[in-house]
């Protein structure tokens, strides 16, 4: 019987929750088909089988957190020694074992799993390749996923391949907004998914860190002008893309804004980290995640528009990895893409700012003693009080404002 144990999967991280069984007691499964979607602080993630055999047992229900290490499934896989997973980990890598040529026969007539086909009624290998928000966003319109080409990588189904399959339209509709957004039943929920991890860190972040925030409003006429111009390149700029150019830069100079306190029971410690990550929250079905650009300060403009796009897709479709949502020093929130103009964001655990973007619209602005309409960008910066002083803040938020007001010089010595 093969114990397979909650793996370490990344970042030290000591637990998941377990979202949703892709098997039941009983199934058989081969070696890598998906058998448990979890969920970490960080993101969701589905964990293949080690072994081939027939499910016997699983080790918790949905919903439920399990530390790691802890048994995860049993799987019947024909050998009668029970192997936990560091012990089958620890043997794999020692080439000079004994091979189990032949598996014990104890478990009488059914052959031994890893040489078994595929049970029909399991059908390994045509389940849908799908992140669970895709899966409850098929549900919820009715779709089959089977019948839905997918078109992100390996083939996995997207939500806006859901989407284009429901309404007919398989050359990829534009994506629009979530029609569960904000929808809940009447009654009492577990507060659990991506929903309890975002609880967690709001309440930790709010709890510990004491915040002050500066805001301002700034003429993004010349900011407009620049994108607009990039418009016929092959990597056409955001205002987003300039922003955070900006941010790596001022972030380099003042390197305290883009570090954290640490602070334990028997610690207390300023962290300076020696690179710039630089976190973008992205608004998805199930709620915000933020995917990192690493070492930022690295990536010259058009590269860091490229990354922005890049995560932003995925993190929509449900694609990102632990990786992906690790390691930011620093963050980025632009509300003004959901049409907000003014918020007061939180800073996440483990780092000492935040930077807010509302909505660039024609406003009434003062230039040259006359009060003419411009397009102005509102702007918010949250800071860590403990680390970040007022004069600091403001030193920052004009670094950053300046090259704002001339992207020019973000081109210019661009990369450190």
């Amino acid at each position: 019987m093969f114990q397979f144990l909650l793996p370490d999967i990344g970042e030290g991280l000591e637990e998941a929750e377990i979202v949703e069984w892709l098997v039941e007691v009983g199934d058989v499964v081969v070696r890598d088909q998906p058998l448990v979607e979890v969920l970490t602080d960080k993101a969701s993630s589905e964990l293949p089988s080690p072994v081939a055999g027939r499910v016997a047992v699983l080790g918790g229900v949905e919903g439920q957190r399990i530390l790691v290490g802890q048994l995860l499934i049993e799987i019947d896989d024909g050998v009668t020694v029970k192997q936990d997973f560091e012990e089958r980990e620890t043997s794999a890598k020692a080439p000079a074992e004994t091979p189990a040529a032949t598996p014990p026969s104890t478990l009488g007539s059914p052959p031994p799993f890893a040489a078994a086909a595929p049970s029909s009624s399991v059908s390994p290998g045509t389940r849908p390749k799908a992140a669970p928000a895709t899966r409850k966003f098929a549900r919820d319109l009715g779709v089959d996923l089977t019948q839905v080409p997918g078109s992100g990588p390996g083939g996995r189904i997207l939500l806006e391949d859901v989407q284009s399959f429901s309404t007919g339209n398989q050359g990829g509709a534009a994506r629009s907004l979530d029609p569960g957004l904000g929808v809940m039943p009447a009654g009492r929920h577990p507060l659990r998914g991506v929903r309890g991890a975002i609880a967690r860190n709001m309440a930790q972040s709010w709890s510990e860190i004491p915040h002050i925030h500066s805001l301002d409003e700034i003429d993004a006429s010349v900011l407009l002008g620049f994108c607009q111009e990039s418009k016929a390149s092959s990597m056409p700029l955001t205002p987003l893309g300039l922003t955070i150019a900006a941010l790596a830069r001022a972030l380099r100079r003042f390197p305290m804004v883009n570090g954290h306190i640490n602070s334990g029971e028997d610690t207390q410690e300023v962290v300076i980290p020696d690179h710039v990550n630089i976190g973008v929250a992205v608004a998805t079905e199930t709620g915000l995640v933020v995917p990192v650009i690493k070492n930022a300060d690295h990536l010259n403009v058009a590269e860091i528009c490229q990354v922005i796009a890049d995560l932003a897709q995925r993190g929509r479709s449900g694609s990102l990895s632990v990786a992906d949502l690790s390691g930011g020093t620093f963050t980025v929130t632009n509300y003004g893409s959901l049409g907000g103009r003014w918020a007061l964001p939180i800073i996440p655990p483990g780092q000492s700012a935040i930077w807010g973007m509302g909505r660039i619209a024609d406003r009434p602005l003062v230039v040259d003693g006359q009060v003419v309409a411009r397009p102005a960008l509102p702007i918010v910066m949250g800071a860590d009080h403990r680390l970040v002083d007022g004069d600091l803040l403001e030193a920052f938020r004009h670094e950053v404002l300046g090259y704002l007001a001339d992207p020019q010089k973000l081109l210019a010595g661009d990369i450190f």
